[in-house]
């Protein structure tokens, strides 16, 4: 049944999601945020709602249909704004792309509200894993280790006008915030949980070979 869900959601969405996004990103030269990020969201996604669906968690069966949208919207509003609280103008975007679709205001809503809030790192509260919200931050979390994490973090906080000598920590405490709320979040999944701990530490060891 999940893999029926999520590959009808693709089926559907994926080849027009690719074509919107790599349109919204053509005048912006972001090769880590780019339609080619939104896609490797999407397919983190993907393993986490087949885990969820296999375990029980979920039952909702338009949540790959939501959680495709929401992927490949979540950062198209660094095409404006390059901070972190460009989750706003990438709800705006959305919500635009959405005017079109059939779905109802509460889907809608779930949607714009996890593409709103992804980039919100604080994570202040516990997150129920079998959320669109969870789901699609935690996919994104997981695209910011390993090496494509490495090349990520370098080209977007050169963005935010961040000195170099100050990245590593920042960038070391950064993941280990992302790394500790997806293990929070999915402790439940011990597979994913213990790949993406030795990506997260690619990314760690990596810039604490840069401190000085």
């Amino acid at each position: 049944m999940p893999q029926r869900l999520i590959s009808d959601a693709e089926s559907r969405y994926l080849g027009i999601l690719t074509g919107e996004c790599r349109r919204l990103f053509e005048s912006s030269s972001m090769p880590s945020h780019d339609h080619l990020h939104h896609e490797r969201v999407w397919k983190n996604a993907a393993v986490l709602l087949e885990q969820l669906y296999t375990a029980g968690m979920v039952t909702d069966p338009r949540l790959p249909e939501k959680a495709i949208i929401a992927s490949f919207f979540h950062d198209t509003g660094l095409t404006v704004n390059h901070g972190p609280d460009h989750g706003r103008e990438s709800r705006q975007l959305c919500s635009l792309f959405l005017d079109s679709s059939n779905l109802n205001n509460a889907d809608r809503q779930e949607i714009l509200d996890a593409v709103e809030k992804h980039d919100d790192k604080e994570y202040q509260a516990l997150s129920d894993p079998s959320s669109l919200a969870a789901v699609i931050s935690v996919a994104d979390d997981m695209d910011a280790f390993g090496q494509t994490g490495i090349e990520r973090y370098k080209e977007i906080y050169a963005m935010r006008g961040i000195p170099e000598n100050e990245m590593p920590r920042k960038i070391i405490s950064n993941v280990m915030s992302r790394f500790r709320h997806l293990e929070t979040t999915y402790h439940m999944f011990p597979d994913i949980v213990g790949e993406q701990r030795i990506n997260a530490r690619i990314v760690t060891d990596y810039f604490t070979e840069k401190i000085r």
